[in-house]
């Protein structure tokens, strides 16, 4: 966890004006080192193996940003939880929402 956590350039957690957004991307690095640490396991647990990489993590970074950034200029109080946990846990993880439970705020 600490290897990605380090990995982000100090300035891309103030790109974006949402107060959450600094704590949500240490969720994420955190998500992201479980996923990988998985890996040494092989197939068990998973159906399909597959290379968590960076740019995994980038591009889920990358959408917290965007959805974060949208909220705050609406003026939104709500965080898009579902539409985030859709995104980063089906799509890009492909990991069922049941292994997320540690997601919830």
């Amino acid at each position: 966890m600490r290897s990605t956590y380090f990995k982000i350039n100090p300035t891309s957690l103030t790109d974006c004006p949402h107060p959450a957004f600094p704590t949500l991307v240490f969720v994420l690095a955190f998500f992201h080192a479980v996923v990988q640490e998985r890996r040494k396991y092989g197939r068990v647990g998973w159906n399909v193996s597959y290379d968590f990489n960076e740019s995994d993590f980038q591009v889920c970074m990358d959408i917290l940003r965007t959805y974060l950034s949208k909220a705050h200029l609406n003026g939104d109080a709500k965080l898009p939880w579902n539409s985030l946990k859709y995104l980063i846990g089906e799509v890009l993880f492909c990991v069922e929402m049941r292994l997320m439970n540690f997601f919830r705020v």
